[in-house]
């Protein structure tokens, strides 16, 4: 029985060529565009769950004076942890990561430094908590005895080629040889853990000179990535309550106070985006609930067309149900027959729209440069999802005309008196909702759009044409003199400066500052950064008032050692930005000369002392992206009496940085630092990589609100065929009595038009709403002005009236004899 309603099923769609072909494409564009996007998510949200144990995993992080939240820990948490929480942690694992060079002298290339910015240092443990796998070697010994190192196979292959990398070395900078003793298989790509080269802490110990049987009893210092394994008898929740608890015992009370430390699962650090200083980016909560929307929009938009152009469908063949029922046709089977082609129709859809998403996928990852994996062979969820999909969506298509139509007497349906309000309701409803989705979608893409243009086309506050920065190593450090100077003399090069952070990108560091006077809780935690003599004036940056550092002045104060170790610099200069006034209470004119003072201290005990008066105010600028707003800094000299604060220097060229400079720079920067790398980038670049996640929601916005756009305007160009079906004879009659194609043409479409236009009362409203909120996480961000609402609109009724002109015309022109005759 069923094979012959799958005949006839298959009869009808052959027989109704346009109203199958809408279906199917609708159904399966929508279906692949829903599986990529769903993929996608599932893949950000996988995010660390593959470790063993990985609901008894967390990461030690602390919130800072109940207003921003830190993803390190200072070296004495883990200690503490061990100590505190004996046998409720099984593992307690604290990470801190370097930037290095390295060659390998029996590698590949070994007169050949490399910069590598992913080298980790770790506990004991490491290797039992997060069970990372080797394809050569061995973990024993690596993370308890100092100089030895388990590297990737990327890296294998980078410094050893095919060779056998186990027992050879890697020499790092300051000639502290590693020895290879295990190699990582590659790592998985859902693991917020990016890593090249791991070594044990007592390495890290013994490269900063602390005792290696010593423990860590600073929070501050070294920044750390701790974790911890929570025993299963233990309730995580009242061990992360409990940790504030006892920070006293070990640390000045208010410290304790300002600074709290709780735990975090593993699994929500990928999605969680609030913390500041992460070891990965991480994907915002927030980006992936408006990517799962979309797949959901898109997903009902294909399901909806499909509902209502086979209502529709279903309608005009009240007849043959009629006539059906007349000749002994049983409910039952008339329900059989309407679900078995709403069925067919999601299975070739269905069909269909996985082969567009095997196709799809490598385009969309090359594009946007994301992940999706996708492996509907092996993935059961993924298969249960189809399954479900193609059910719902069968049934849902196949409910109406199934039971309702089937259900109606014989001389009701030929007289086909009933159906005709209740139909064009549901129809009309099922428009609006269409239009509704596109719409908002359309709106929502265009302000990221703009909102993306914003922020890599808004001026930083300085002059970046032309220019680059270098990373700095201990090397180039030592001849920095020497290097700037030999810099310098390059034919086309304007300015050579020494800098601790990149303009645009990094904010410094954090201590806490105060001038004398200050009011009690207004001591607070401020920007530093270090910059050499004529910074601002190479950047384009004015100064408000005041002066910049001078070269080869008393500008760098005088420095002594508290304790015999830790910095004391008196008479040093400074410079602040606008915003600090505010928090000085001073103007521009009134804060020259004034006191200020930039320190560390931990349980009472200073481990920084940084005196000096105000030089110069300079005119504010973003020192990090336009997601952040401009914070209060201080500047200081960048080698003063203290230390070379050198970490970085940008060279900028009349001309701009073309193949010929950068050629001359790398030869003299090989020239005074021999085997170290010219390791550059173009500062606008990098600024503008801060950016791409921005940029991926904009596309993937913009891209899918075309996609629900086609799909809306294919079950409108069907609902559009079906209305001219319907209406042939009183079309035809109507131009017997002289109506003219244009008239034709706007009654046909201005039904529709109206459905649009109630489609934009509820859709840009909301649009506005959801964006606002979306913008929200922007300190910089663009108005959302009434050009939104416009271009919104016009694209969804262009569309909307174009799609349903096409068959309007057609059948406003088609004879009126034959229409009438044909009825």
């Amino acid at each position: 029985m069923w094979k012959n309603y799958l005949k006839i099923a298959w009869r009808n769609l052959l027989r109704q060529k346009s109203f199958s072909l809408i279906n199917v494409l609708g159904l399966s564009v929508g279906l692949a565009c829903c599986l990529i996007l769903l993929a996608f998510v599932k893949h950000e949200k996988s995010y660390d769950s593959f470790h063993q144990d990985s609901d008894q995993i967390y990461r030690v992080v602390q919130e800072v004076q109940q207003k921003n939240k830190w993803a390190w820990a200072g070296g004495a948490v883990a200690p503490m942890l061990r100590k505190e929480f004996e046998g409720e942690l099984d593992e307690v694992v604290s990470l801190t990561q370097i930037s290095t060079y390295l060659y390998a002298p029996d590698g590949l290339a070994p007169d050949e430094r490399f910069r590598e910015d992913r080298f980790i240092f770790s506990d004991e443990g490491f290797d039992q908590l997060f069970g990372f796998e080797l394809s050569k070697g061995s973990w024993k010994g690596v993370l308890e005895n100092p100089y030895q190192v388990v590297i990737t196979e990327e890296m294998a292959q980078k410094y050893f080629g095919e060779g056998d990398p186990i027992g050879k070395v890697l020499i790092s900078t300051g000639d502290f040889s590693f020895e290879v003793r295990g190699v990582l298989k590659e790592l998985p790509t859902n693991s917020h853990m990016k890593f090249d080269f791991i070594s044990g802490m007592n390495t890290f110990k013994s490269f900063n000179d602390f005792p290696i049987t010593a423990d860590f009893g600073s929070f501050w210092w070294p920044q750390t990535y701790t974790y911890v394994k929570v025993n299963k008898q233990q309730n995580a929740i009242a061990i992360s309550d409990k940790i504030p608890e006892i920070n006293p015992k070990y640390r000045n009370p208010e410290e304790a106070k300002a600074y709290v430390h709780f735990l975090q699962p593993i699994t929500d650090v990928h999605t969680n985006s609030t913390f500041q200083g992460e070891w990965t980016p991480p994907m915002s909560e927030q980006t992936l609930w408006i990517f799962l929307s979309i797949a959901v929009f898109v997903l009902v938009l294909a399901c909806i067309n499909f509902i209502n152009l086979a209502t529709a469908r279903a309608i005009k063949r009240m007849k043959e149900i009629g006539i059906r029922k007349v000749n002994g046709a049983h409910k039952g089977q008339l329900i059989s027959q309407f679900l078995a082609e709403s069925f067919l129709i999601n299975a070739i859809a269905m069909v269909l729209g996985i082969l567009v998403v095997y196709l799809a996928v490598p385009l969309v990852e090359s594009a946007i440069a994301i992940r999706v994996p996708i492996d509907l062979m092996r993935d059961t969820q993924m298969q249960l999802l189809l399954l479900g999909i193609w059910f719902t969506s069968s049934i849902l298509a196949g409910v109406f005309p199934a039971f309702y139509l089937s259900g109606l007497k014989p001389e009701m349906i030929l007289k086909q008196s009933p159906l005709n309000k209740g139909k064009s309701i549901l129809r009309k409803s099922l428009v609006v909702f269409q239009f509704v989705l596109s719409t908002l979608l359309v709106f929502c893409a265009s302000v990221a759009f703009y909102q993306h243009q914003f922020m890599t086309n808004s001026s930083m506050g300085f002059d970046s044409d032309g220019l680059i920065s270098v990373k700095m190593g201990n090397l180039a450090k030592e001849k920095g003199d020497v290097l700037k100077q030999e810099l310098s003399n390059l034919p086309g090069v304007s300015s050579v400066k020494f800098t601790s952070d990149r303009p645009g990108i990094d904010s410094g560091w954090n201590p806490t500052a105060d001038y004398p006077g200050i009011k009690e809780g207004e001591t607070k935690n401020i920007n530093v950064q270090y910059i050499d003599a004529g910074y601002f004036e190479s950047l384009g940056i004015p100064m408000v008032s005041g002066r910049e550092f001078l070269e080869n002045t008393a500008d760098g104060g005088i420095s002594k050692l508290m304790r015999d170790r830790f910095p004391d610099l008196n008479n040093v200069a400074m410079v602040v930005n606008e915003v600090a006034l505010e928090w000085m209470n001073e103007d521009q004119n009134s804060v020259l000369g004034a006191d200020l003072r930039v320190f560390t201290e931990e349980n009472g005990e200073l481990f920084s002392n940084y005196n000096g008066n105000v030089v110069g105010v300079v005119k504010d600028y973003h020192t990090r992206d336009l997601r952040y707003a401009i914070a209060p800094t201080i500047y200081l000299p960048v080698k003063n009496a203290a230390f070379d604060g050198s970490n970085y220097v940008l060279i900028k060229a009349n001309e701009g940085i073309n193949a010929g400079v950068l050629e001359q720079l790398k030869a003299t920067w090989q020239e005074v630092n021999s085997g170290l790398p010219f390791d550059f980038k173009f500062l606008d670049e990098d600024i503008a990589m801060q950016y791409e996640q921005q940029a991926k929601t904009s596309s993937l916005l913009g891209s899918f609100a075309f996609l629900t756009l086609l799909i809306s305007c294919l079950g409108l160009l069907g609902l559009s065929i079906f209305t001219a079906e319907s209406r042939r004879k009183e079309i035809g009659i109507r131009r017997v009595l002289g109506a003219s194609a244009a008239t034709i043409v706007n009654k046909l479409t201005s039904e529709f038009l109206i459905l649009v236009g109630f489609s934009l009362l509820i859709a840009l409203p909301l649009g506005y709403y959801l964006m606002q909120e979306w913008l929200d996480q922007f300190a910089f961000k663009v108005p959302v002005s009434i050009w939104f609402f416009i271009v919104s609109a016009a694209i969804s009724i262009l569309l909307a009236y174009s799609t349903v002109s096409i068959q309007s015309l057609k059948t406003a022109f088609a004879n009126p004899v034959d229409s009438i005759k044909n009825e």
